[in-house]
């Protein structure tokens, strides 16, 4: 059992606490879905539970959190360890070897198990989730989606007894996220594991009959059990999407972007052979696909960080390009939000505040950009990839960390950018919301 009494949690660079004065009981075998907006403490309440907070991260914390009568932060941190696992959101968090056998050994090897037992948790956990075929590979190779298997594999292998799951299946193609939510309901009905799920979508979690609990600035708000009727875009959850792009104006029929005849590969395996790819003006292309399949590295290519072995990428030689990482932190430079702006220039104190808003990054200008939440990390990346009204924008799963509200403010800016002849290729595994955007 878990019970948390009136806590909170203040970092020390904001204004108002991440967990304002939380109290909930989580009883054994239970599944809990976390969500809310994007910011509103979820991933902060899973890193308290977790031990994290203050012991790792600082921060400010009162209140009790006790797991079978024993306080988190007056516990042995090997014992946490064994007791509850946090997969977190970014899976580049966690990850903390170079090969994938070794990462997921890690944690067993640290709890000085027996070497035919590491062997044992090894194997299982790798074939869990369906990554046996990576084994022998280095971590830093690995796709995002593949990564965030080995994330999962690696918690897996040491067996804790209640499971935090931080977004899970964001970077998982429909596939993987399938095979998360099976092994979810195996972990619940053979084992009885405790799940902790920090989600958007809950529809693929309703058949675990989960509790559901909905923060928002730091406080639960509302709690429901979803055996009752629930309308999902009413509380902001990601479901259905009634999108109706407007279509692309006429005189747009030139190619403003072309893939001619492009192959390349890494060392181990050809990803494009003779692909070509022709985008007019305003046009908006879903990029689908399993983990690892390459659509990443087509970004990459488009964008002139990779070279083709054969081919060319052709664009407007004073066009100019808005480039939104998967991993924001992979594009975070300065000390300050305001700095990430003014990277390429000055921009008005009444613009900064008005995009922040917009951006729902309001009060945040001096704020460490790597101290935000993974939601607001993406749409400060996004916010400043799209503030020179680039023609060209490579979105690499914007979506991730977003609830409905600013999903929908993420489609806002696309079509924004549509209206003024902009190409925009958007890698997402939200196959709904990619068909009903895209127009192809």
């Amino acid at each position: 059992m878990i019970e948390i009494e009136e806590l909170c949690v203040h970092y020390p660079d904001r204004l108002n606490p991440a967990i304002d004065r939380v109290t909930e009981t989580i009883e054994s075998g239970e599944v809990i879905v976390l969500t809310g907006p994007s910011g509103c403490g979820k991933s902060t309440l899973c890193r308290v539970l977790a031990g994290f907070i203050p012991g790792m991260i600082p921060a400010k914390v009162a209140g009790e959190v006790n797991v079978d009568g024993e306080s988190v932060w007056a516990a042995d941190p090997a014992r946490i360890a064994t007791r509850l696992g946090l997969i977190q959101q970014d899976p580049d968090a966690q990850i903390c070897t170079l090969n994938v056998w070794e990462e997921v050994a890690f944690g067993p090897e640290n709890l000085c198990l027996a070497p035919d037992e590491v062997t044992s948790r090894v194997e299982k956990s790798l074939d869990f989730v369906g990554i046996t075929h990576l084994v022998e590979r280095e971590t830093t190779t690995l796709s995002g989606g593949e990564k965030q298997r080995l994330a999962i594999a690696s918690i897996l292998a040491m067996r804790p007894e209640v499971i935090l799951l931080d977004e899970p299946t964001a970077n998982l193609d429909p596939e993987g996220a399938k095979t998360v939510f099976d092994l979810l309901g195996n972990l619940r009905e053979s084992e009885g594991r405790t799940l902790i799920v920090v989600e958007h979508r809950l529809e693929p979690l309703l058949t675990l009959n989960p509790r559901l609990l909905i923060l928002d600035e730091g406080a639960i708000v509302t709690r429901r059990a979803t055996r009752r009727h629930m309308d999902l875009d009413e509380l902001g959850l990601r479901a259905h999407w009634d999108l109706h792009p407007p279509s692309i104006e006429k005189g747009r029929e030139k190619a403003a972007l072309i893939v001619e005849d492009l192959s390349f590969g890494y060392s181990d395996a050809s990803l494009f052979e003779h692909f070509s790819l022709g985008l007019r003006s305003g046009e908006i292309l879903g990029v689908i696909g399993p983990n690892g399949g390459g659509k990443t590295t087509l970004l990459r290519l488009i964008a002139g960080l990779e070279h083709p072995s054969k081919g060319r990428v052709v664009r407007s030689k004073d066009s100019t390009l808005g480039y939104v990482f998967q991993h924001p932190h992979q594009q975070i430079f300065e000390r300050t939000v305001r700095g990430e702006f003014e990277i390429e220039g000055g921009i008005t104190q009444e613009r900064l505040r008005h995009t922040l808003s917009e951006a729902k990054l309001a009060g945040l200008e001096e704020v460490p950009p790597l101290s935000l939440s993974l939601g607001e990390q993406r749409r400060l990346t996004l916010a400043t990839a799209l503030s020179r009204d680039p023609d060209l924008i490579l979105l690499d799963e914007p979506f991730i960390g977003q609830d409905r509200w600013n999903v929908m403010w993420i489609v806002s800016q696309i079509l924004t950018a549509r209206q003024r002849g902009a190409v925009t290729l958007l890698v997402s595994h939200d196959i709904p919301l990619v068909a009903a955007l895209c127009d192809r």
